[in-house]
């Protein structure tokens, strides 16, 4: 029996800069532009290519990046896993361009044992290795070139896993040992083997199984047969349960804080629910500092106490900003918060926001309810001003909204909106009184809220008014947007977008500014200002329109841990009957991971308008 390889390793190596510049040549049709020409007077395919140039200019720069970043070391013969894990153990690809001779063949000499011991982590004991090395020369860099030919593999013979006690019969733990990647048959993969023994021991930790351990854990590699056998015998004890919950605070009901946790006492014990419980604590508003932890040491009888420790925080928060937004121009803002009204976990929140284009001023009061980390009972009332290009608009309104996500995940707002608007859309000046009923759905699945690799977001909402009940139209509308990002690797991604809604009504000119549907702005078609896309009147304004279809494609390249690029095109518009007339933007964006969430700014050419060139639209928020 043979002692087993080394586990695999990850590469963390500083990327390598070839010496020498690299060129790129500029397409000949990137030159059709005469500057002295006015962008409006340029033929559409003339206008189409210039913007595809200065796309392809500013995505260049990664893309010298990418190319320039090649290693001196190359590694032929193998898959990309194993060529990862030899370059890991290669001592040699941590020298610089500039080492000097002596150390480098010295490295050289212990490279063959370096792969040797790599190839052993995937089940390959009899490797040939061959090996070409180039001295640098000028500004040059050494070179150093291995052809690997692995051999056959061992392959997993015998494999006995077997798990005693309560996690014997537990879902959970049987997932992943059919997740483990490890058959009978199968070539020797040590990281798998390692992976399934941690995630045995987490799993166990975290499932209350705290009397968990191995009473056999054994790799026999025969590299000389070709075999390896596993035997793995795990053995959970029973499952403990929550016990008594020691709460330590002094800042709202402790009914009101029991309502807050994700357990209950008597329950299997699972840590994730103590997570969620410290994350809705710490969510709510109410407390400075908090801390759950299990009191392992005080385990007894089956059951594990749990002590939550609270530090009220800041009752009275206030807040400003100065700001610019593409849609809205200059903006200040003022607010003012009341976390805690009551000891009941009361909460009044009021907003000022201020700026050329919109303005608003709104009251709220919210009242948690039976699980107040997600369900909340919300008054609001407020005034909004809107004075945009297409539309002027003075909103009075009050609502009533209640809050609650459903066992399927789904955040479901049902609201009751009561309000009074003077608008005037192209020449026409107009009010309405409305009272309108409305319910909404939202999700949102994601690996990372802020920075999401994978995820997605669907939000529906229907909502409408009827002539005879408080309201001066009669209206159906119903809503739908959706967004999805998709990781392609490890600096790329697509990122797509949809916003679709429609209207069923007979007195469009009755209906309120700031239900009718406009295209245009950060969040629509980029390129085009702030609703300015949309039907018009006989005098050419904008007036909105009963329809909206708008979708969106972008791919993202990251540079660096910050930094990023993107290029996109958004295509659609409003309309009344069903003959959309998309309109289409087309740019390029720059991204910024900065400390406060995702920063965009993104240049944008629409292709089928007259005037400006490029918009330039700013964007702050989360990405779903």
């Amino acid at each position: 029996m043979q002692k087993p390889g080394p586990e695999l390793r990850e590469i963390h190596r500083p990327l390598r800069i070839l010496p020498g510049p690299v060129y790129f040549r500029v397409p000949f049709a990137c030159r059709l532009w005469n500057p002295g020409y006015h962008p409006s007077t340029m033929p559409m395919k003339t206008r189409i290519i210039l913007v595809t140039c200065v796309l392809l200019a500013g995505l260049l720069p990664a893309l010298r990046t990418v190319l320039a970043a090649e290693s001196p070391v190359t590694v032929e013969g193998v898959t990309e896993e194993i060529r990862d894990n030899i370059l890991a153990f290669l001592s040699i690809g941590d020298e610089p361009c500039d080492a000097p001779d002596w150390r480098l063949r010295g490295r050289l000499e212990k490279s063959e044992k370096e792969i040797r011991l790599a190839l052993q982590g995937f089940g390959f004991y009899e490797p040939v290795i061959t090996q070409q090395f180039t001295a640098a020369t000028g500004n040059g860099c050494w070179q150093a070139l291995f052809r690997v030919e692995p051999g056959a593999p061992v392959i997993l013979r015998t494999i006995e896993i077997t798990l005693q006690g309560d996690a014997r019969d537990d879902a959970a733990f049987h997932k992943v040992l059919r997740e483990s990647g490890i058959e009978a048959g199968q070539p020797l993969h040590q990281g798998r083997y390692t992976a399934l023994k941690s995630a045995l021991t987490s799993l166990a930790a975290n499932r209350g199984y705290i009397e968990g351990r191995f009473t056999r854990h054994e790799l026999r590699v025969e590299p000389a047969a070709g075999y390896a056998d596993i035997y793995l015998n795990f053995v959970s004890g029973p499952r403990y349960r929550f016990g008594a919950t020691q709460m330590e605070q002094d800042t709202i009901d402790d009914a009101l804080l029991v309502r807050y946790l994700a357990y209950r006492e008597g329950e299997p014990y699972d840590r994730k629910k103590l997570t969620d419980t410290s994350r809705d604590l710490t969510g709510s508003g109410y407390f400075g500092q908090v801390l759950v932890q299990p009191l392992l040491d005080e385990a007894a009888g089956g059951r594990i106490p749990v002590k939550i420790s609270l530090t009220p925080g800041k009752r009275h928060r206030y807040s400003s900003s100065i700001g610019f937004a593409t849609d809205t121009g200059p903006r200040v803002g003022l607010g003012y918060q009341n976390r805690r009204v009551n000891r009941r976990g009361h909460q009044i929140s009021n907003k000022l926001s201020l700026s050329r284009v919109l303005s608003e001023l709104t009251f709220g009061y919210s009242i948690p309810l039976e699980k107040p980390a997600t369900d909340r009972l919300g008054f609001d009332a407020g005034y909004k001003y809107e004075d945009t290009d297409t539309v002027r608009s003075k909103t009075y309104a009050v609502a009533v909204k209640k809050s609650h996500q459903r066992e399927n995940g789904w955040l479901e707002e049902p609201s009751l909106t009561f309000g009074h608007e003077d608008f005037k859309v192209g020449g026409e000046d107009n009010r309405s009184l409305l009272l309108m009923p409305g319910i909404s759905w939202t999700k949102v699945v994601a690996d990372d809220r802020l920075y999401p690799r994978k995820g997605w977001r669907l939000d529906f909402t229907t909502r409408g008014g009827l002539q005879q009940v408080l309201s001066d139209v009669s209206f159906l509308q119903v809503i739908g947007n959706a967004k999805g990002i998709l990781a392609l690797s490890e600096d790329w991604r697509v990122i797509s977008r949809m916003n679709a809604g429609t209207t069923a009504m007979n007195e469009f000119d009755q209906l309120p500014a700031s239900v009718r549907f406009f295209a245009g702005g950060d969040r629509s078609v980029r390129g085009y200002a702030y609703k300015s896309l949309g039907p018009e009147d006989d005098d050419g304004d904008v007036v909105g329109g009963k329809n909206l279809l708008v979708g969106s494609l972008e791919l993202e390249r990251r540079i660096n841990s910050k930094w990023g690029v993107a290029a996109f095109v958004d295509s659609g518009n409003a309309f009344d009957r069903f003959h959309v007339d998309p309109k289409t933007g087309i740019g390029l964006g720059i991204r910024w991971r900065s400390p406060v969430g995702p920063i965009r700014l993104d240049l944008a050419h629409p292709l089928d308008k007259h005037g400006d060139l490029v918009r330039v639209h700013f964007v702050m928020g989360p990405e779903l």
